[in-house]
């Protein structure tokens, strides 16, 4: 290649690498200020994630969810922590699940819940392209057709994600779990605080209101 034309392929790359880290760098300024209230441990995390273009949703109607859920054994209730990545915005939501069945109480089925509220964010959203990255096997094994399921809220999962992707194309990604994936590791901070803001809310409950109604029964009886 002549040395003019090789000069001129050279400008011309140049300038394409500069016009893609501007916009890069614009995106990384508005996802630093979108999570304000978590401390972007790692600028180098963000910028390798724009500069490399992976996991980013490419249009107004892509997404990509980062799930995770906690679960106590002993206090028999579970969080759901959910990192939402639009084209626009991030969105960080948490959860605590009421009345659910006995069967539903493990941790791998708040993990199912977990993608399950996903999908609904993202249907509100009305994205038509969704994945949903998780840590945990059963999330993507059972939203297959063909899953053998073992209770009533696996049945259940199935034939909501089955449901859901005749509207919406859902695919799934497996991440490992703490492997310092940075929205992978919000999604379990989300989780794992609104976990303990539940055990905190129950065990500051006052026990005396109990008793004083016993006393008051007890009261009126005398009287």
């Amino acid at each position: 290649m002549a040395k003019k034309a090789l000069k001129k392929l050279l400008k011309k790359q140049l300038k394409k690498s500069a016009k893609k880290a501007a916009k890069n760098q614009k995106e990384i300024k508005l996802l630093k200020k979108q999570l304000s209230i978590f401390e972007a441990k790692s600028l180098n995390y963000l910028e390798q994630l724009f500069m490399s273009n992976v996991d980013y949703p490419l249009d107004d109607f892509s997404a990509i969810a980062y799930v995770d859920a906690s679960y106590s054994d002993y206090d028999r209730f579970g969080s759901l922590g959910i990192v939402l990545l639009t084209r626009s915005k991030v969105v960080q939501y948490s959860e605590i699940p009421k009345n659910l069945e006995e069967c539903a109480l493990t941790s791998t089925n708040h993990e199912l819940l977990a993608a399950a509220k996903a999908i609904e964010m993202a249907k509100e959203r009305h994205i038509k392209r969704l994945i949903i990255k998780h840590d945990n096997n059963s999330i993507s094994e059972l939203a297959k057709r063909n899953s053998v399921t073992k209770s009533s809220i696996e049945e259940w999962y199935k034939n909501f994600v089955v449901e859901h992707r005749e509207k919406m194309n859902i695919s799934f990604k497996k991440v490992k779990g703490h492997a310092k994936e940075y929205f992978n590791e919000m999604a379990d901070i989300l989780a794992n605080k609104a976990l303990k803001a539940e055990r905190m809310k129950r065990t500051q409950t006052p026990m005396f209101f109990s008793l004083g109604d016993k006393f008051q029964e007890a009261l009126a009886k005398v009287n």
